[in-house]
């Protein structure tokens, strides 16, 4: 009888081991693909499904401050990954991510130099990106640089976890999402200058809050608007879901210092900047 106990006390604890050790990455620890992609046969979620933080994760590819859907090639950029809870709030994060060619899901660009808490791991012939340890901090950032011209079109795949940091899947979340990059030709580089919709910020200065209308857009347009330091560092980054000809959306600048700030949107091509005072 006590050797079975024994036994089941010492499974339970390999197994708690294996899944607490995943906080330091699936890629690492596991050797699998769960970002979602075509060459993983399942993600983060077919564990992590139980929590009640109704997550969202947010892949943006930056040129600068700028997010991007056309890249041009040899580039460098910055893969930025966020999951965004939508209730509660998590112990911590985790992401895995990759980028590959949609003709052939072969390895597109490099990624390189990954930050502190992040690493990037090799599977099948192809990096992934992902977190080397649990991360309070729900925003991911990787450098990336673009493939050699004629390679065409390709597809971010990243998952996220938002966990409540007690090292098992239970009560815990995960969600997946894809970004659409192509790429840039001539006309599209010649092309990639002042977005054209008419930009209004106020109240300028603002208090706590900074209303920006954006009139004269298209439907079919995807647009970010982000707010930026002075030095050009994102404080806050929104996606307008449902655009509109004339579109509003809302920046909370209550707790931020008196100063300049610069208000951007764009729709990964285009792009106009307007002044905001604090």
């Amino acid at each position: 009888m006590k050797k079975s106990v024994l036994l089941f006390c010492t499974l339970l604890s390999a197994i708690w081991i294996v899944l607490s050790s995943n906080a330091s990455g699936a890629g690492f620890n596991q050797g699998v693909d769960r970002s979602g992609s075509p060459l993983g046969d399942s993600y983060c979620g077919d564990c992590h499904g139980t929590g009640t933080y109704n997550p969202t994760v947010e892949i943006a590819m930056l040129d600068g401050a700028s997010p991007i859907t056309t890249y041009v090639p040899g580039k460098r950029y910055t893969m930025q990954v966020s999951i965004v809870a939508g209730a509660g709030t998590p112990a911590g994060y985790g992401y895995q991510a990759t980028v590959l060619d949609t003709k052939s899901n072969a390895q597109a660009g490099t990624l390189s130099s990954a930050p502190s808490g992040q690493r990037i791991v090799t599977l099948g012939g192809r990096q992934y990106a992902e977190q080397s340890r649990r991360s309070t901090s729900n925003t991911f950032q990787m450098p990336w640089t673009a493939p050699a011209a004629g390679t065409g079109d390709l597809k971010v795949y990243a998952s996220g976890l938002a966990v409540n940091g007690d090292g098992g899947t239970g009560r815990d979340n995960a969600v997946k999402a894809t970004l659409n990059l192509s790429e840039a030709t001539s006309t599209g580089l010649s092309s990639n200058k002042i977005l054209k919709a008419q930009i209004k910020v106020y109240p300028n200065p603002a208090i706590e809050f900074a209303r920006v209308e954006i009139e004269g857009s298209t439907e079919n347009e995807q647009l970010w608007v982000n707010l930026l330091d002075v030095q050009g560092r994102i404080l806050q980054s929104k996606k307008l879901q449902q655009v509109t000809q004339n579109s509003q959306i809302d920046l909370n600048v209550k707790a931020l210092p008196k100063g300049q700030y610069w208000v951007q949107v764009s729709n990964g091509q285009r792009t106009k900047t307007i002044s905001l005072l604090k």
